[in-house]
């Protein structure tokens, strides 16, 4: 669905990626989201959504010596960006946060704020873009594994040979394009979610392919650093910093793109983030306008063709090549996806009913035991208490 308005100044936003080398400062400068004031002169309450589990940590004490209410910061940890995609939407839907137990299942305590009330993130910090790139591209190798099963199957291909399909399995084009996919679709989500942000990556050498002497291909590099992540995720930002020290031990950044206006091309030496307060101050009677990403209704005629492609794949795996065992894991992972979206359904009093109502009978009772279980009938049991919440 399109979205119009006319050519009026809105609200401005920090989209804003931080790259460079570790220990170039990328966490500092992003929690100092902190020290922000919102139009109506209260602190910014930041959500840090840290994927390298402990980034962050050293850094609350020199916040609360200058003062920072720290229960206006949030941090979770976690290397999933489903997760993260998760805690994106909750934001955007003006959600409660629920405080998390030791297995990293919601609690009944509500998260809030310095003034005793439900935290809404002004800011979100995703901190460590590779680390999410790493396990979705671990998880595409996963599923090209899977993909390379079926092949066998199909071809009937059985001993070391099966497994040397499977085992070698990797990445594919459509993996990479998958890869890419969602690297621009946490941004565009962060961008439609109404909050400021800051992403951070690591960097890598910027290279080319091309031909060498004996016409192979080869890549070179070319001396630029670009950021370690999702390829591309640096286009649709306002803002685009390169973090690093220089030969004195300075902490440095190089702005190479701001759309806001407030650095441009140029270098500076101890950046400080409240360099960007003013385009909020500027615009903060303005209206308030959020584009909504609409990406994946885009995508989804050519998802339906993937779907059908991959059927065909499946239909086409003779049944005498396909053992008991595999139709019953294949059916008992359909019930486990039925179980699953129920309990996402649940509201969290609807999730603890559950939980106890599957303890009691001595059933599994939390995503990981339940996707661990392998009997059918105890599956649709679970599946029989839960639809009825």
């Amino acid at each position: 669905m399109a979205m119009a308005r006319k050519a009026t100044q809105t609200q401005s936003k920090i989209a804003m990626i931080l790259y460079g080398a570790e220990g170039s400062g990328k966490s500092s400068l992003a929690l100092q989201l902190s020290y922000f004031k919102r139009a109506d002169g209260k602190p910014f309450r930041v959500l840090y959504i840290d994927n390298e589990n402990g980034s962050v940590d050293d850094f609350i004490g020199r916040l609360e010596d200058d003062g920072i209410d720290t229960n206006n910061l949030y941090i979770v940890y976690t290397q999933s960006l489903e997760e993260v995609e998760t805690y994106i939407n909750k934001v955007k839907n003006n959600e409660d946060f629920y405080e998390l137990d030791e297995d990293g299942e919601e609690t009944d305590t509500v998260v809030t704020d310095s003034e005793g009330n439900p935290f809404r993130a002004d800011a979100i910090v995703v901190d460590g873009t590779s680390i999410l790139k790493l396990t979705c591209q671990q998880s595409l190798v996963e599923f090209s594994k899977k993909r390379n099963a079926v092949k066998a199957t199909k071809d009937g291909v059985s001993g070391d040979e099966r497994t040397v399909r499977i085992q070698g399995a990797q990445m594919e084009l459509k993996d990479y394009q998958s890869l890419n996919y969602y690297g621009q679709n946490l941004i565009l989500d962060l961008m439609a979610c109404g909050a400021h942000f800051i992403v951070t990556a690591r960097e890598k050498d910027e290279t080319i392919t091309q031909k060498d002497e004996h016409n192979k291909t080869v890549s070179i590099a070319t001396g630029k650093k670009i950021p370690d992540g999702f390829k591309g995720v640096e286009y649709n930002v306002k803002t685009v910093i390169r973090m690093f020290k220089d030969d004195d031990g300075n902490y440095c950044a190089n702005i190479s793109k701001d759309r806001t206006g407030v650095h441009n091309n140029e270098t500076v030496e101890d950046l400080s983030l409240l360099d960007w307060q003013v385009i909020i101050d500027k615009t903060k009677d303005k209206k308030a306008f959020v584009v909504k990403n609409a990406l994946n209704q885009a995508v989804e005629t050519e998802t339906k063709i993937q779907e059908k492609e991959i059927d065909k794949i499946v239909e086409s795996v003779s049944p005498s090549n396909t053992s008991e065992s595999s139709a019953n894991n294949s059916a008992n992972g359909e019930i486990i996806d039925k179980i699953t979206d129920i309990m996402k359904s649940l509201s969290v009093p609807d999730k603890k009913k559950a939980k106890e109502q599957l303890e009691s009978k001595g059933l599994p009772a939390t995503p990981k035991t339940i996707k661990a279980e392998t009997n059918t009938d105890t599956l649709n049991t679970i599946l029989d208490i839960v639809s009825k919440i």
